[in-house]
């Protein structure tokens, strides 16, 4: 009986031992079969992120193409032309050379009796509006800056810099793409948003002034412009056209001292002078011409350089109506 005992106890041993193995083997192939596991799970997720990164350096590449080619592809040159020439290239803005019986804003009474200057830039960031921030410091001159939409880091620091050194800066358009952004007013106020929401979240400051691609006076547009402005005059925002140009935009690759004679020529003629100039990166005469418009301006008398801010009188090339 004894014997027996010992025997079943054995077996029993035997069974525990062969269980414990089975067990040790169980789980070492678990262990084994983690790292394989991990290594599936992140070869997967490592395979996809790769894609998404993929996809999102080609779209910041196509942005950044875009934005590179933005002078060439929606610069608009601002000359009096016919009708028909206009009819050819419907992107051009009309020249601004309004009769006194238009209905439109040109001018506007100085009630100090100094004539007010408005230095406005369009088509930056680009490396020419820093050598221009740099020109309006050293004159101790403060200017408006209508922006268009640039994601490169330069001109991330250029936005700061503008709100910075206490420039106004307004909306132009994000893609400066005509044909799009005049394609309806939901296009247009989905690309308006788009940069506004870009400077708020790069400057902390909210633009409350633009400028229509091309003036309020531009032939592409297929929407009722004066009831954009309207529309926009709503949401708090201000729109400005310009009664003089530098025509620096013209394409015809004008000398810094014709752009500089432009504006001063036009100075001369009225009491609100908005001046239309470009900053974007072909726009190296229009700096150098910065410098002879300033030292032009500080020969003349009573003459006051401001930034377009909410007191700034409206210059437009429309006829706007009183309702709001």
């Amino acid at each position: 009986m004894a014997h027996l005992d010992e025997s079943q106890l054995s077996t029993k041993r035997r069974i525990r031992i062969n269980r414990l193995k089975r067990f040790i083997v169980a789980f070492g192939v678990v262990l084994a079969a983690i790292p394989l596991v991990l290594c599936v799970f992140l070869g997967i997720r490592l395979h996809r992120m790769s894609g998404e990164l993929e996809a999102t350096e080609e779209e910041k590449a196509a942005l950044k193409e875009q934005m590179t080619t933005l002078a060439n592809t929606s610069e608009i040159p601002d000359t009096s032309a016919s009708a028909d020439a206009l009819s050819g290239n419907p992107n051009r803005i009309i020249d601004y050379d309004v009769a006194e019986d238009s209905g439109m804003m040109q001018d506007a009474a100085s009630v100090d009796g100094q004539t007010h200057v408005y230095l406005t830039f369009d088509d930056g960031p680009s490396p020419n509006t820093a050598a221009i921030l740099d020109l309006l410091e050293e004159y101790d001159v403060k200017a408006t800056f209508f922006v268009v939409g640039n994601t490169d880091a330069y001109a991330k620091d250029i936005y700061r810099r503008i709100v910075d050194e206490g420039h106004s800066i307004g909306i132009h358009s994000f893609s400066h793409r005509y044909q799009e952004i005049y394609a309806s007013e939901e296009a247009f106020l989905t690309d308006f948003y788009m940069l506004s929401d870009y400077v708020y979240d790069i400057t902390g400051a909210r633009p409350t002034i633009c400028r229509l691609p091309g003036g309020s006076s531009n032939t592409v547009s297929n929407l009722d412009i004066p009831e954009l402005i309207k529309d926009l005059n709503r949401q708090g925002i201000r729109c400005y056209d310009w009664n003089i140009s530098g025509r620096d935009a013209e394409g015809n690759d004008l000398s810094s001292e014709e752009i500089a004679r432009n504006v001063l020529e036009g100075v001369d003629r009225f009491q609100t002078a908005i001046v239309l100039l470009h900053d974007s990166g072909d726009k190296k005469a229009t700096v150098e011409a910065l410098r002879i418009v300033l030292d032009g301006l500080r020969e003349r008398e009573n003459v006051v350089i401001e930034p377009v801010t909410a007191d700034t009188p409206i210059i437009l090339h429309i006829a706007m109506d009183t309702d709001a």
